[in-house]
């Protein structure tokens, strides 16, 4: 089993992580480094960073997991009004969870995880997507760590 170290930079636990001879950094600082242009955007996606890092463990603690069945939904950022009127044209709802895993578990059809900074509020639309998914039959999680997310999927696969 993968075992979680500390970034010496954001101070975040990670299993992906690169070796420096300062320490250990994430992804996220390392490419910082490498990249100075970045520096101080970090704080700029929180939850987008939170799903990034899930995306990057769930292989190393899930490596038999049907990978195509764990899959993101194209609905946050930022977009132009046409990017964002073409996307709505193809389907792409607001308020549908941030990870969805389509395997039926435990007496639920699928798993809805939505990611939240600790002091992150669900939108309006978020709130009425979790009421109807959970009508019918879906599980559905607010997470506000990469822990939680990943002890959640733990949960749901045991």
């Amino acid at each position: 089993m993968a075992t979680l170290q500390t970034c010496i930079e954001c101070k975040k636990q990670t299993v992906s992580v690169i070796s420096t001879q300062e320490g250990p950094l994430c992804y996220q600082c390392f490419s910082e480094k490498k990249n100075p242009s970045t520096k101080g955007k970090k704080h700029d996606k929180p939850e987008e960073r939170m799903q990034i890092e899930f995306f990057n463990q769930v292989p190393i603690f899930f490596p038999k997991l049907p990978n195509k069945l764990l899959l993101a939904v194209p609905n946050g950022g930022s977009r132009n009004i046409i990017e964002a009127k073409n996307l709505k044209a193809q389907g792409v709802k607001s308020g549908v969870s941030d990870v969805l895993l389509l395997i039926p578990k435990k007496g639920y059809s699928c798993l809805c995880i939505e990611f939240k900074t600790p002091t992150g509020k669900q939108s309006d639309e978020q709130i009425a997507f979790q009421y109807q998914a959970e009508e019918y039959g879906n599980k559905y999680v607010v997470v506000r760590s990469v822990k939680e997310a990943i002890d959640t999927l733990k949960w749901y696969l045991e």
